[in-house]
This record gives structure tokens, C-alpha cells and sequence, in this order.
């Protein structure tokens, strides 16, 4: 088949142009980050359907709040507009965001652990969305940390379950990815495929077999050590579940100030 050996290529491709970014702006780390950024950015705008846009900034949600300095995000590109649409740092209502991603350099403890508390604050806005008829199934969004390198799987698992311990399986991030090494599945992508929606049969089967309480169904994170396998493997769940989400939509008359009045009937 193409598509493994196809990704596996690109996989190998992305390493020899991450290295070629830290020999060239050794010196330079913010301009480094930003072209590792484009390198990730540009494998998303080129293989995901047209409708997901892939863009960069800060997401707001209507009680005013923001996430940090969002690396990437997939939004529904056919629904929404953000403010600031011409800069490369754009605003985006939280409803019209699918998923986020953080892009780094190595999975050190330290950048997991910035990276698990931006996903964090990410996951904690609230979302309002706009009931439109629009067939959206889906109301979590994903939070994904890539990195370009990383240590052992083993050693990587060991450092991610720790940083994990304590943090509630909504606010975990719900990839890992290193695309030529490793992929973790963790958080509410995990739930979603182990114990299907909440509502359908699925679950309730499981919770008449198991109870009310499925979390010792769930581990703590599937470690997956799977070679330059391991972007065809996130390229295919991140796909699947974007596919499955269906239309997002936000309401801007929730992002006004209940008690503003803004002019004045003549």
C-alpha cells in the first residue's frame, strides 16, 4: 500500500529538516520554533480535507478568557472567521477550534510539563456553541504536543505518566506524537475510542457490565513505539476523529457584554 510508505517518507523528511533548523538557527531558538511550526503546519494544510483550516494565535472563549500562544490550531474553516484573519497571529472563538497543537523541539520533563499546562488551560474553556442543524457530534477539542525528538519510549512513558499523575483525564492532552518514533494516546481521545460516546449503546453495555465507574477500563496512557510508523498512526486517528466530529459553529452574541448598551434607537 502507498499511504505507510508514503508517511514513513515524509516522517524521515520532517527529522532531516528539523536538524537542518537546529544547525542553522542554533543560535536563533524563537526562529527555529517558528520554522519547525511552518514544517508541521504545512503536513496539516497539505493532507487534511480543505473544510479543517489550520492557522495560529490565541483562542478566546465568551467569558473572556485565552489559552497561551497556540502553536497551531484545526478549526472548522467553512463556519468560522477569526478576528485579525491577515496576521499570522490570529484570535479564534474556542468553538470554532478542533484541536490545538503544541510543537516542540525535545519531550524534556520541562517542555512536557509547560506543554500538559497549556493543554490544561486550553481544555478548561468554556465552549458555547451554536446549535445550527450543522450534525456536530463531537463537543471536546484535542490537544496535541509534537515533538521532533524525544528519549527511550520507555523513558518518554516514565516521564509523561508523571507529569500526568493528578491531572483529570479532561485536561490531559490526548496525543504525543514524535512522527518518526513514538505516539501516545492519553485523555479524552482515549475514553472516546476505548468506551465510545456518552449516551451510546456502547457505554451503556459497559456500564451494566462494569458500573457507573469505567475508569479502570482506561490506562494511564498507550505508549506506542512505532518507528517512522508512527505518523500514519496519528495521521489516521487525528483524521478520523476530525471526520467524526462533525461542523463546529460559534455564537458571537455570546461574546457580548450582557450589560453594554451600544447606542441608542432615534
Amino acid at each position: 500500500m502507498v499511504l505507510p510508505e508514503y508517511l514513513a517518507d515524509i516522517a524521515r523528511e520532517m527529522r532531516a529538516k528539523s536538524s537542518s533548523i537546529r544547525r542553522d538557527f542554533a543560535s536563533h531558538r524563537l526562529s527555529a520554533g517558528e520554522n519547525r511550526e511552518d514544517l508541521v503546519a504545512t503536513f496539516l494544510s497539505d493532507h487534511l480535507p480543505k473544510r479543517f483550516g489550520v492557522g495560529s494565535g490565541m483562542v478566546i472563549s465568551h467569558e473572556g478568557l485565552f489559552s497561551n500562544q497556540a502553536d497551531l490550531v484545526v478549526v472548522d474553516a467553512l463556519n468560522n472567521s477569526p478576528l485579525y484573519g491577515t496576521s499570522r497571529n490570529q484570535l479564534w472563538p474556542v468553538e470554532a477550534v478542533y484541536s490545538l497543537l503544541e510543537v516542540k523541539t525535545t519531550l524534556s520533563p520541562t517542555e512536557l510539563k509547560d506543554s500538559i499546562a497549556k493543554g490544561r488551560r486550553f481544555k478548561a474553556l468554556q465552549r458555547r456553541y451554536c446549535e445550527a442543524g450543522q450534525g456536530q457530534r463531537v463537543f471536546d477539542s484535542l490537544f496535541v504536543i509534537w515533538g521532533f525528538d524525544c528519549p527511550a519510549p520507555e523513558t518518554l512513558k516514565s516521564n509523561v505518566l508523571a507529569e500526568l499523575s493528578g491531572v483529570p483525564l479532561n485536561e490531559q492532552p490526548d496525543f504525543i506524537v514524535v512522527p518518526d518514533r513514538v505516539l501516545i494516546s492519553c485523555g479524552s481521545y482515549m475514553e472516546l475510542s476505548r468506551l465510545g460516546q456518552p449516551g451510546s449503546a456502547y457505554r451503556a453495555q459497559l456500564h451494566a457490565q462494569h458500573g457507573p465507574d469505567l475508569s479502570a477500563l482506561l490506562p494511564p496512557a498507550l505508549v506506542m513505539d512505532l518507528g517512522e510508523n508512527a505518523l500514519l498512526a496519528w495521521y489516521v486517528w487525528f483524521d478520523s476523529w476530525l471526520r467524526q466530529a462533525g461542523s463546529r459553529l460559534a455564537t458571537p452574541s455570546a461574546y457580548l457584554p450582557v450589560d453594554q448598551i451600544f447606542g441608542r434607537a432615534v
